[in-house]
């Protein structure tokens, strides 16, 4: 099975690693397929998959790139089936396509995406969707998004949880303490990790923030890559304790959770929550919203609050911040829960449909 996977990994994020992750666990499944990785970034993936660099200056060359440069190369060669994994297949796909749609946030929630945004995503998945000989989505309630929004896709999708990546686990303590040194962490640091958008809700976890710390100085800690045209109101408070480091570097992510008291992220909608089960990987215990597949991925080895209520999250930051043998007890259920998930898994559940639609 001659396979051509189409990878944006030029950013980060939630389609970039499941990407990375995604191809690195089909090299762990023995049997007989042959992969290549059609991609803007070739260095992302490791040395045993063969690549073909296919480049995108900005995310505005999107289009062109899943339906001019993706199609060109899938034309150059003979591949049994492409898989495209960040929701978009090539208007021209003469091979049997798989696509990967992580989220339908913008059917959900519109209004956090700009007239272009949605335009072009709503127009996209539709073709998408009806053209797809098999769909894969990593929660339950992503399916039933779709069947919701796009009848098309009923039959034809199947749910494959994504994982944390294998590089995540509790760090040690030096790789601790020298993060805490290099970022002047406080003693009680709060931290949200992921993109940084609307419907992260990230003004409501700083207003939550503040009412729990009181005058105390904890402080409040971002991390993620920031929507271009979105910048949370927050940060321009002037208020020290609220922080925005940047995106972090992978070898960062594992030390930075570890120095969180929790990591908040009340969010509004998510495919999957894949910054969840990063957190719990680490041992981070994780406060979020019971809503969309939070519920899937969290389970019970983290505090979920009932909806985005400011006063229900300074209740939760409070309990686990002050009290220590409960935050020891959601760490210790939150490494159990995503020791369940694994990306080799996720790689044979998807091999698998490759071999149901051939």
């Amino acid at each position: 099975m001659k396979i051509a996977l189409g990878a944006n990994a030029g950013s980060t994020g939630g389609p970039s690693t499941f990407a990375i992750e995604l191809v690195r666990g089909m090299l762990e499944v023995p049997g007989d397929h042959e992969i290549t990785v059609l991609t803007d970034r070739p260095a992302a993936f490791c040395d045993a998959v063969r690549t073909v660099a296919l480049p995108m200056a900005s995310a505005w060359q999107q289009p062109l790139w899943d339906h001019v440069s993706v199609g060109r190369a899938l034309r150059r060669e003979r591949f049994d089936l492409y898989h495209a994994t960040k929701g978009v297949l090539p208007r021209l796909l003469r091979v049997p396509g798989v696509v990967s749609i992580h989220d339908l946030a913008v059917n959900v929630m519109p209004e956090t995406f700009s007239r272009a945004q949605r335009l072009h995503l709503l127009v996209e998945t539709a073709s998408t969707v009806r053209r797809a000989g098999a769909i894969i989505t990593g929660s339950r309630s992503t399916a039933r998004d779709l069947e919701r929004f796009y009848p098309a896709s009923v039959g034809k999708t199947d749910v494959v949880p994504y994982a944390p990546a294998r590089k995540l686990g509790p760090p040690s303590e030096d790789a601790v303490e020298e993060f805490k040194r290099r970022f002047d962490l406080a003693p009680i640091t709060i931290g949200y990790l992921g993109t940084m958008q609307p419907r992260k809700n990230v003004d409501l976890l700083a207003h939550a923030f503040r009412d729990a710390a009181g005058e105390r100085p904890w402080q409040l800690v971002l991390a993620g890559r920031m929507r271009p045209g979105y910048r949370p109101e927050c940060l321009s408070w002037g208020d020290s304790r609220v922080r925005y480091l940047g995106e972090l570097d992978d070898e960062d992510v594992s030390p930075y959770l570890a120095a969180l008291a929790c990591m908040v992220s009340p969010s509004a909608y998510e495919g999957f929550g894949l910054t969840f089960i990063e957190a719990m990987a680490v041992g981070c215990p994780v406060i979020g919203v019971a809503n969309s597949s939070v519920p899937e991925v969290v389970g019970d080895a983290g505090v979920l609050i009932a909806s985005a209520d400011r006063s229900a999250l300074v209740h939760a930051i409070e309990r686990v911040v002050g009290d220590m043998s409960y935050a020891a007890e959601l760490s210790r259920r939150g490494v159990e829960r995503a020791a369940l998930f694994s990306w080799k898994q996720t790689a044979r559940a998807t091999l698998d449909v490759y071999e149901r639609l051939l």
